[in-house]
């Protein structure tokens, strides 16, 4: 079966159904300090990941999330704890990242950050986030399938109709910051890719 979307508490999050049992299961594993976030989009799957965390008894997760358009739902996620930014940190050209203050500081505090890349350009997202991280943090992005051809193959008109970034795509990144794959067993079935800086 094809998905696109399903429904939290009422929010349109874009997932697969399966994310939100494997994504639960991640957070409980590495018990992040602060999450931030790349794409609130509908907000259902923000919401779920902050329900997710006070269920873990990580209430003090700081969370932080960008879009760039104002939503309904928005006023629900702060309402639960959720720093939710209508701003763009990236350049005109979405290819570097022209707001620095806004992340770079954030993500260097004390304790696991994770980085979640779910915006309107996730290449650009991880490759220019990534060097920012300090060692043990983690980063993903979604809509991520290993390369065109599993994605033709296995998941095109089967599972995900999208994929925006493929381990090309990341490859000379990763290297160079020393992220290695974490869970990806896991995180490739619900499209996402997940990689920890050692």
């Amino acid at each position: 079966m094809v998905y696109n979307s399903v429904f939290y508490k009422g929010l349109k999050a874009q997932q697969h159904p399966e994310a939100f049992n494997v994504f639960l299961n991640f957070l409980n594993q590495i018990k992040p300090a602060r999450i931030l976030e790349i794409g609130t989009a509908g907000g259902g799957f923000t919401l779920f990941v902050r329900d997710a965390l006070n269920a873990l008894g990580l209430a003090t997760t700081t969370y932080k999330s960008f879009d760039i358009e104002e939503q309904d739902s928005y006023s629900l996620l702060r309402q639960n704890n959720v720093e939710v930014n209508i701003e763009n940190i990236f350049d005109s050209d979405y290819q570097n990242i022209e707001k620095y203050s806004h992340v770079e500081p954030f993500i260097q505090e004390e304790g696991a950050t994770l980085v979640l890349c779910d915006g309107g350009n996730k290449i650009t997202e991880f490759n220019t986030i990534a060097p920012l991280l300090k060692p043990q943090d983690f980063i993903m992005a979604h809509d991520y399938v290993e390369s065109y051809a599993v994605f033709k193959e296995k998941f095109f008109s089967k599972i995900w109709n999208w994929c925006e970034i493929q381990e090309s795509h990341i490859e000379q990144t990763s290297k160079e910051c020393g992220l290695v794959p974490y869970g990806q067993n896991s995180f490739a079935p619900v499209v996402w890719v997940c990689k920890q800086k050692v």
